[in-house]
């Protein structure tokens, strides 16, 4: 089955949607959920974390800080990604619309539209309605070395 290019578009359009969204709500979890100084487990590559194991540090869905800060990052770069690919599939579009007029659209895709995006608003919401849970580095690591699949 070949992908037709109107639905090409919009499978590439809302990718940089749903990345945009993401980089915003990562960004805002890292300064204001779970701001510099909460924390780290000493496991990011930066050697023994400071103040031993008894430190407690926030978390989130069981993630620190830093492990936030790299799913920020991957989602940074796949939003450049996207955007890059964006431009080079609407470019006719970009044209024509510098041309000519812009088609209207139906009042059906403009409810979806609308729906999707308070669906997507409320997804990425649900963060900022969680709660940290405040514990010891050591009790952390204990945890995750249980729970890893590399054993």
């Amino acid at each position: 089955m070949r992908l037709s290019r109107p639905n090409l578009n919009l499978i590439i359009d809302i990718l940089a949607l749903v990345s945009a969204v993401f980089l915003i709500v990562t960004g805002f979890l890292l300064e204001y959920t779970l701001p510099p100084g909460s924390g780290r487990l000493g496991t990011e590559g930066f050697g023994p974390a400071p103040g031993g194991p008894q430190r407690p540090i926030l978390l989130l869905w069981s993630l620190s800080r830093h492990e936030w800060g790299n799913i920020h990052y991957w989602i940074a770069v796949s939003l450049m990604a996207v955007l890059s690919l964006h431009l080079v599939l609407h470019w006719k579009w970009i044209v024509a619309m510098a041309k000519g007029k812009p088609r209207e659209g139906s009042g059906i895709r403009l409810a979806l539209g609308i729906l999707g995006l308070a669906s997507l608003l409320a997804l990425a919401l649900a963060p900022f309605l969680s709660s940290t849970v405040r514990m010891p580095r050591g009790r952390v690591l204990e945890q995750r070395q249980l729970t890893s699949p590399l054993k």
